[in-house]
């Protein structure tokens, strides 16, 4: 799905025509935007960044010859949020630590794929989304004009498009169960 039309279902969710326009045009004329309509492009990416970080993590897997027992995250083609697994070629288990800047692996280990989570990259009015299938427009949208009014400080508002955003999520069965530990009791 295009960035374009996931910011006009925000404008026109929110009655703004203009904002909706101004999406289009700076589409068609492959043109950075300005004003309110930046402003809703950061409220966009804010959104989906929500979305691969709390609900719906994006993954990749990728190969790599540690240096020194470690590889470094700059190695990395996408900006990592969460190392997940990591295997050696023929698939054992590697234990890992991670640091700031770096993945340490034991001395010795040899080459390694890593499975991570990764944050999406930021993309102009003509980009595409890191998302598709379960994960819509309309509900990408809810999250954008959320995160708008409460930049304008319509707090009121801004309540009530993340109630929507929230039942999308939860529609498109992306929502966390709430995890809870049963009462003990001494006998």
């Amino acid at each position: 799905m295009l960035i374009k039309d996931v910011l006009v279902l925000a404008a026109e969710e929110l009655g703004r025509a203009d904002l909706a326009a101004a999406a289009e045009e700076a589409y068609a004329q492959a043109a950075e935007l300005s004003g309110e309509a930046a402003t809703l492009l950061r409220c966009y990416h804010l959104a989906e960044n929500e979305v691969a970080l709390d609900h719906f993590p994006l993954k990749e897997t990728e190969t790599f010859l540690p240096a020194d027992g470690a590889v470094l995250f700059t190695r990395f083609s996408r900006a990592p949020a969460d190392v997940l697994d990591v295997r050696t070629a023929g698939g054992a288990r590697v234990a890992f630590k991670v640091y700031p800047a770096r993945l340490v692996l034991p001395a010795g280990t040899g080459e390694v794929r890593v499975t991570y989570s990764y944050i999406p990259a930021r993309q102009g009015v003509t980009g595409e989304s890191a998302f598709g299938g379960k994960i819509s427009a309309r509900l990408l949208a809810y999250g954008t004009a959320s995160q708008f009014l409460l930049a304008g400080g319509r707090f009121e508002e801004a309540a009530l498009f993340d109630e929507k955003f929230r039942a999308a999520v939860r529609a498109a069965g992306l929502a966390r169960r709430k995890l809870w530990v049963r009462a003990r009791r001494w006998a």
